[in-house]
C-alpha cells in the first residue's frame, strides 16, 4: 500500500452549532483517485474543507505528509493542496487569464511580476480545459460549465500535489463531465497528481474512482479499493436504492442505479 500523504483522524467539526462530522477518520494514499460519496447532506463539502484546512475541526485532526496542517504556512500550503469548490465569488471585470493567473501564487515573490514559467504554466492551463480561446474573455460572461472549467484551469496552474474537487462537473454536460474527468485522468497518470474528489453520479464515481470513501450521516460508511466498496448492498444501504453493475459488450463495467418503481415503457 502505498504511503499515506493526506489523513484525518477522529476528525468531529460543528457548524451552527450542530455536529455535522462524527469520529471521522480517512487515509490518502499517494498517487490515489480518490472519489467521496454520499447522500445530501452527509458532510461531504465539510470533509473537503476540513482536509484543505479551512475549516477548523472541534476535535481530531489532519496531517499533510505527516504533518499537522497548522505546520505549513499559507503559501507552503496552497503549493500542496488546491481546492475546487462550488461556489465562488468573482469581481465583476476579472478576466479568465486573470483568474488562472491567481494560480501561481503560491509561488510568486512580489513585487516581481509574472516571469516565464508562470506564464508556460497558466498557457498549459488554459490550453488542458480548452479555454485558450476565452483568455481575454469575462470570467461572469462564461457558461457555468465554463466557469467550472476556469476555477479548474487555476487549480491546475497552481501546480499542487493534491487535488481535492467538490462536485466539479455540476453545470457540465455529459460530454464535458467526461472531458474534466479524463483531463483529471491523465494529470493523475502522467504527473502522480493525487486527487480527493466528490461527485454525484455514482456510475462516475465507480468508473474513475481507484479507491471510494462513502459518508453517511457524517460518518464513514465504507471506505477501500472502489470494486470492493461501491456494490449494490452498499447502494441499498446508503442511497436506498436498487443497482446492479453491468458488463457491456466490450467488457467494460458499470454501476446502473434504478427505482424499484419504473414507470412501464
Amino acid at each position: 500500500m502505498s504511503e499515506a500523504i493526506l489523513t484525518a483522524s477522529h476528525l468531529c467539526v460543528s457548524l451552527g452549532g450542530k455536529e455535522i462530522l462524527h469520529d471521522v477518520s480517512l487515509r490518502v494514499a499517494k498517487g490515489d483517485f480518490l472519489t467521496l460519496i454520499g447522500p445530501n447532506g452527509s458532510g461531504k463539502s465539510t470533509l473537503l474543507h476540513t482536509l484543505c484546512g479551512l475549516t477548523k475541526p472541534g476535535q481530531g485532526r489532519v496531517t499533510l505528509a505527516g504533518q499537522p496542517l497548522a505546520a505549513y504556512g499559507r503559501r507552503k500550503l496552497a503549493q500542496k493542496i488546491a481546492l475546487v469548490t462550488q461556489q465562488h465569488t468573482l469581481p465583476a471585470d476579472l478576466t479568465v487569464y486573470d483568474l488562472v493567473r491567481c494560480g501561481r501564487f503560491p509561488y510568486r515573490h512580489f513585487p516581481r511580476g509574472l516571469g516565464a514559467e508562470d506564464r508556460e504554466k497558466i498557457d498549459q492551463a488554459l490550453l488542458a480545459t480548452s479555454l485558450t480561446p476565452y483568455a481575454q474573455r469575462e470570467v461572469k460572461s462564461l457558461s457555468g460549465g465554463e466557469q467550472q472549467r476556469a476555477w479548474l484551469a487555476t487549480a491546475l496552474a497552481q501546480e499542487p500535489e493534491i487535488m481535492v474537487l467538490d462536485e466539479p462537473t455540476t453545470y457540465l454536460d455529459i460530454r464535458h463531465q467526461f472531458m474534466l474527468l479524463e483531463l483529471l485522468q491523465e494529470w493523475h497518470d502522467r504527473r502522480g497528481l493525487t486527487i480527493v474528489i466528490v461527485l454525484h453520479d455514482l456510475n462516475q464515481a465507480y468508473t474513475w474512482g481507484q479507491t471510494t470513501a462513502v459518508l453517511a450521516e457524517g460518518r464513514i460508511a465504507a471506505a477501500g479499493r472502489t470494486a470492493e466498496v461501491v456494490t449494490p448492498d452498499l447502494m441499498q444501504r446508503v442511497f436506498g436504492v436498487t443497482s446492479e453493475i453491468v458488463t457491456t459488450s466490450s467488457g467494460r463495467s458499470f454501476l446502473a442505479c434504478y427505482p424499484q418503481t419504473a414507470p412501464k415503457r
